[in-house]
């Protein structure tokens, strides 16, 4: 059999080839990347991780009530709602007195958890699950904490837990089985077909389930490619005809998915499509609950292939059967799949793009009188997908739910918003003035588009004087097309919600030949409108101000990992200070001994170390930022020793203010992990912020304005943005001002004090004051150059 040669080989299955069914594509967020030996109803199943709990008449009535809740937990992971489930095991773990019963509702809540990607939590679970185990089900445990390790990139972790079930599964060959399976995909890339070959055996001797085993192992040969394609469809078709036979209707269209995948890869999209509405016709017949992403998967596929077969309208129609099963079980997606890749990424982001433009392309055909609704669906849908990477980003959908709009969201007279949607071959510009919406286009790929806009953001970080032809190309594109429709309706300040590199771009820093855009009107930007408090400022924003502020650093130099340092100074300075940290560790105790002349000691080295640090990290100037915005408004001031952690959570909770301003060195990477802002003794995460503005007087009284004004966002990381959004979210905040790059002090210091002079003396909007004290700073002629004034950022409510 030649490997790739799937048309040789490949025949459509003869239930398949009858024609009598409706099905779509494959996803699979479970995937059998990691088979566990308990799973839901929505994924591959291979084993029961515990044995049914037994009811005795002589069993406590908190046993019994335990036993009840580990069921119902059990049905509702079974069910896709990881949310609940996670309660109700949690409750029967609680609840048991019994030894194993509490295991077994631990082992339970644990594979939940995993599931729903809380790795910590999940660890503590089956952990306890595994301590309180023995035999078949202490096998079972050991098959999930392989496969939480596996998604911590430990994968000797993982094989020695795979390992271990092995050998504690004894005579059970279903669990053995799931051990093997996850086994097969450490195998080194050449031996992995071989290695799923030598499962097939196990199969039938694993007694009940072969189909759903037969389904796990045929995922893991798909992943192979063209090599495992000829194992894949065998075992997917046999799982198909074992789940028919059965009655298993779920099982069923998860093995024609998987053969739908196998024909939509090899470009036979007919047959494809054919076994897509078969797997559609099977999932209608199994319990809606049941489900899962597995709905997801199969409308998606089939909006894939009625769009490459010319029918626009099935396209769409599809594409809107995704969202909607989509929308309906969000919730308890984990935020990352069984590779730990992103859900985003992989499933929510392509899904809502794929509606959008199957909207914008009904749009083009439609009466002008039904156009305006669906371009009110497209930005509907373009606000689901930021709420959706936000959470993606903040590794947490409840942040995200809080600050989601409603009717505050109305667009103030005098104010648009614009979404750019980067299509292959064109970008689409969608401008909702709050009166309606109108659409304008450029013929820019994205490609394209996506180069100039990141080749554009480097220029202006490093200061060249080479910036203005791709700041006239992105001008043209982005907003010329737009330049008369915001004339006509008056508007003075312009929202847009990037994404993707624009979020990179300093949209006020765009040139239309003879001026900036910032000089033209006020431009702001925001993670998505559904997310951004649009009513005025209260009276209360223009009064006092929390001011922090570390021009020297203290003790938390000494906290910084290697990696944070890098980030801070770049890599060769962090290098610098690095090989003089590694001098000081070579002479502490059990180190090889030092060279002749380093025998310095080892607390003399790192006192260096950490002076050379805060020397290398100190900011001069802002004492002097500090300084200016006192002089302007009401305010409490922690600088340097006074600005502890501790220090302003008790400032924070003891005082009414308005407004937070933090000048200090900060971070926004690509992850909420990777964000973080340095008070004089400890790292401020973007958790630590939200727990220190959680009190009941922030929630009354949310912060207007949190000011980063020495905080960066990190080079070339097209997601490091939403790190400034999710300051603002995680602190409740209605709008952040933040630097896209850092900034001469002699530069970042009258800009500030020219936005609070603005703000706070004259009462304008927070928009139209940053773009007064940037215009400002731009005519001064040593401070004309983009690198200056473009990086100051406002996201958020703009009023």
């Amino acid at each position: 059999m030649v490997a790739g040669a799937l048309a040789a080989w490949l025949p459509l299955p003869a239930a398949a080839a009858a024609g009598d069914g409706a099905a779509a594509g494959r996803y699979r967020l479970a995937a059998a990347a990691m088979v566990p030996a308990t799973a839901p109803a929505s994924a591959t199943v291979i084993a029961s991780a515990s044995d049914p709990v037994p009811a005795t008449a002589s069993a406590p009535a908190s046993d019994a009530a335990a036993a009840q809740a580990l069921a119902e937990g059990r049905a509702l992971r079974d069910e896709g709602q990881l949310t609940l489930a996670a309660v109700r095991l949690r409750e029967a773990r609680e609840q048991a007195q019994d030894p194993a019963l509490r295991a077994r509702a631990a082992a339970a809540l644990g594979a939940t958890l995993l599931q729903a990607r809380r790795l910590d939590a999940a660890q503590e679970a089956l952990q306890a699950a595994e301590a309180g185990s023995t035999g078949r089900a202490r096998a079972a445990v050991a098959i999930d904490l392989g496969s939480l390790a596996a998604l911590r990139g430990l994968p000797e972790r993982a094989r020695a837990h795979w390992q271990a079930a092995l050998a504690d599964a004894g005579s059970d060959p279903a669990v053995a089985f799931a051990a093997g399976l996850n086994l097969a995909r450490l195998a080194p890339a050449a031996d992995r077909l071989a290695a799923l070959q030598a499962l097939l055996p196990a199969l039938q001797a694993a007694g009940p389930g072969v189909a759903a085993r037969r389904v796990a192992l045929a995922e893991q040969a798909r992943r192979l490619g063209p090599d495992g394609d000829a194992l894949a469809h065998a075992q997917f078709d046999a799982a198909r005809a074992d789940a028919a036979a059965a009655g298993a209707a779920r099982l069923e269209a998860e093995a024609l998915d998987g053969l739908a995948a196998l024909y939509e890869a090899r470009g036979r999209g007919a047959e494809a499509r054919t076994l897509n509405r078969q797997a559609e016709a099977a999932a209608a017949r199994a319990p809606a609950a049941s489900l899962g992403e597995l709905g997801i998967r199969l409308a998606w596929r089939e909006a894939r292939l009625a769009r490459s077969a010319g029918e626009p309208g099935q396209a769409l129609a599809a594409w809107q059967r995704a969202v909607a099963r989509l929308e309906a079980v969000r919730q308890d997606l984990p935020i990352d799949d069984e590779d730990g890749a992103s859900t985003f990424r992989s499933l929510l982001e392509p899904v809502y793009l794929g509606l959008v433009e199957g909207l914008l392309a009904a749009a083009d055909d439609a009466p002008a009188a039904r156009q305006p609704a669906l371009l009110r669906q497209a930005v509907d849908t373009l606000e689901l997908v930021r709420q959706a990477e936000m959470q993606d980003y903040l590794g947490d959908r409840c942040d995200v739910d809080a600050v989601k709009g409603g009717s505050a969201t109305v667009i103030p007279v005098g104010s648009a918003v614009l979404y750019p949607v980067a299509l292959p071959d064109r970008l689409e510009l969608l401008l909702d003035t709050g009166a309606g919406l109108r659409r304008a286009r450029s013929a820019v790929a994205a490609a394209e588009l996506r180069e100039t806009a990141q080749r554009h953001a480097a220029s202006l970080r490093a200061g060249r004087a080479a910036h203005r032809v791709d700041a006239g190309r992105l001008y043209d594109w982005l907003l010329r097309p737009i330049e008369p429709l915001l004339a006509a309706a008056g508007v003075d300040t312009l929202v847009v919600v990037p994404d993707g590199a624009l979020r990179l771009v300093a949209f006020g820093a765009l040139f239309d030949g003879q001026r900036y855009a910032i000089e033209q009107r006020a431009i702001t930007t925001s993670v998505g409108l559904s997310m951004t408090h649009t009513g005025a400022s209260s009276p209360r924003a223009r009064r006092r101000v929390l001011l922090a502020g570390l021009a020297s650093p203290g003790p938390v130099v000494d906290k910084l990992s290697p990696a944070v340092v890098t980030r801070l100074l770049g890599p060769q300075e962090a290098s610098r200070l690095e090989r003089q940290a590694g001098a000081a560790r070579a002479t502490e105790p059990g180190a090889p001994a030092a060279p002749a002349g380093a025998a310095e000691p080892a607390a003399a080295r790192a006192e260096d170390r950490t002076r050379a640090l805060q020397e290398a990290l100190a900011l001069p100037g802002v004492e002097r930022e500090v300084e200016a915005i006192a002089r302007i408004a009401p305010h409490v001031q922690l600088l340097d020793r006074d600005f502890t952690v501790a220090a302003f959570r008790a400032a924070a909770e003891t005082g009414d203010y308005p407004i937070l301003h933090v000048a200090s060195h900060g971070v926004f990477g690509g992850s909420a992990d990777a964000s973080y802002v340095l008070a004089y003794d400890d790292l401020l995460t973007l958790d630590g912020l939200q727990a220190l503005l959680r009190s009941d007087r922030f929630r009354r009284n949310p912060v207007e304005l949190l000011s980063l004004s020495a905080c960066e966002t990190a080079e070339g990381d097209e997601r490091s943005p939403l790190g400034l959004s999710g300051a603002a979210i995680k602190a409740r905040a209605k709008s952040v001002l933040g630097s896209l790059w850092p900034v001469a002090d002699d530069a970042a210091v009258p800009l500030m004090a020219g936005f609070y002079d603005e703000l706070l003396r004259d009462g304008r909007s927070k928009a139209r004051a940053l773009q007064a004290a940037q215009v400002a700073l731009l005519r001064q002629r040593a401070f004309a150059h983009p690198f200056y004034w473009a990086p100051f950022i406002l996201i958020g409510n703009w009023l």
